[in-house]
């Protein structure tokens, strides 16, 4: 119980307060930002999703429920970068995902020869070799 109220105590400061005692439930809605990430792609909005897209979820987790949702959520946000025709896409999503090698590899597929983003891309890749 002393674990569960201490618990309590954190998420309510985390959360500006917007949790009620005894009962405790959230007192407005509260988002996420891998559910967004998720939304926008299943919206096809991938502009959005890259955008929200911070990188792997709770990195330092090693909860199987986490582990699995980071998985879920990196896959599909990297297959729709890959699959997308826009270098910002990959550009973008080279932010989140540093070590991604086939990321930055594809940006450099889509920016034009003369294209200025192609040194950031370039950047990204020797970083990594």
């Amino acid at each position: 119980a002393s674990t569960l109220k201490s618990e309590l105590s954190y998420l309510r400061r985390a959360t500006g307060g917007e949790i009620t005692s005894r009962r405790y439930r959230f007192t407005t809605p509260l988002t996420c930002d891998a559910v967004d990430v998720l939304r926008a792609l299943e919206a096809g909005d991938l502009d959005t999703a890259v955008r929200l897209y911070r990188g792997p979820l709770l990195p330092d987790s090693d909860a199987p429920g986490i582990n699995e949702w980071r998985a879920y959520l990196e896959v599909a946000v990297r297959d729709a970068v890959l699959a997308s025709p826009h270098p910002h896409h990959a550009l973008t999503f080279g932010e989140a995902a540093p070590d991604d090698i086939a990321g930055h590899e594809h940006a450099l597929t889509l920016l034009a020869p003369g294209d200025a983003r192609r040194a950031v891309a370039t950047a990204r890749l020797r970083r990594l070799a």
